[in-house]
């Protein structure tokens, strides 16, 4: 009975985050916000950074930084985009060639942090230029556009189908694996992890193969739901990934409530509800990267100390009701 009753107070605490977030906005702008059409939009934005979000994730939780996430996804996009429109390929061989694009330039990724021995991060950035440069190469203008059938993928229940099986691939993956256990052993402690047994160097290029898969399906997606691609500049690519990020972090403060799968789409999620909340205040976009910013620190700070709070709410009460006895 304990048992039922812990989940459903935790699933009231995860669900209320986005309501709560729902409701502001919707209060603040007057009904402006929150029509069924803007919260349709918002989902269907959601499963793209999500699945970039469960790419990083391993990586993330292992303290390594993989910058060049949005780059694969952007030059994968674009590759596919770029054979559609000189030979008029077919939606299945367009999405085999975005999605495997996808999980070759991951790899190689991979293979150049494990062969050249620097921190991620630097790797990243080198990995990043390079892709951005063959992004621009690829591209057949500024942008890179497809239609017809070739985005039928980035339609309804298309796209939900194709993240729901990412996302139930990334839940076995991640709990029910030896790879699973291995990346939350690292995650504690590289060292120890090592001590105990786990091949840290086969777990951090496993990390950037599991990645290069849900980025090459967030490739396809992405090119599929917008149905064209920007041609990246000066490191663009990784604006990419700094929200996904954002949600990895928000997923992680919400893991003591919820799966960390659930956790990590509930975060893009609000992010995402954040963005087109400010947008429907009519605020300019360096005061909605810092509302966004505020909002952000607002919801970790509840999140991480949520408990705190409510003991100390608890305490006040017990204390109160000892001196009434007292008196």
């Amino acid at each position: 009975m304990n048992t039922q009753s812990t989940k459903l107070k935790n699933a009231i605490t995860v669900i209320l985050l986005p309501v709560l977030v729902y409701l502001l906005f919707f209060i603040l702008s007057r009904g402006k916000f929150g029509k069924s059409a803007t919260i349709i939009m918002n989902f269907k934005q959601t499963l793209v950074p999500t699945l970039i979000s469960y790419a990083m994730c391993c990586n993330v939780l292992c303290n390594r930084m993989d910058l060049s996430a949005g780059a694969v996804v952007m030059l994968a996009s674009m590759f596919g985009a770029k054979m559609v429109y000189l030979y008029q390929i077919s939606l299945p061989a367009f999405a085999l060639l975005v999605v495997g694009s996808g999980i070759v330039l991951g790899v190689i990724s991979g293979i150049a942090y494990m062969v050249l021995r620097v921190p991620a991060i630097v790797t990243a950035l080198g990995v990043c230029m390079i892709y951005e440069t063959l992004s621009n190469l690829t591209s057949i203008s500024w942008v890179t556009a497809i239609s017809g059938e070739t985005t039928l993928l980035g339609h309804f229940p298309y796209c939900v189908i194709i993240f729901a099986v990412m996302a139930v691939l990334f839940y076995i993956i991640f709990n029910y694996t030896k790879f699973g256990y291995n990346v939350r052993a690292c995650a504690s402690s590289q060292q120890i992890a090592k001590n105990g047994g786990v091949n840290t160097k086969k777990t951090a290029f496993m990390c950037y193969v599991v990645s290069a898969v849900f980025l090459g399906v967030a490739a396809l997606l992405r090119i599929s739901i917008q149905g064209s691609i920007d041609t990246p500049m000066y490191m663009s690519s990784t604006n990419i990934i700094f929200n996904c990020l954002l949600g990895i972090y928000v997923g992680l403060a919400l893991e003591q409530y919820c799966n960390l799968t659930i956790g990590i789409f509930v975060g893009n999620f609000v992010l995402n509800m954040l963005t087109s909340g400010l947008m429907s205040l009519g605020l300019s976009s360096s005061l909605q990267d810092t509302a966004s910013g505020v909002f952000l620190l607002i919801i970790m700070i509840y999140t991480y100390n949520n408990q705190r709070i409510l003991d100390y709410i608890q305490n006040k009460k017990e204390k109160k009701l000892l001196e009434n006895k007292i008196a």
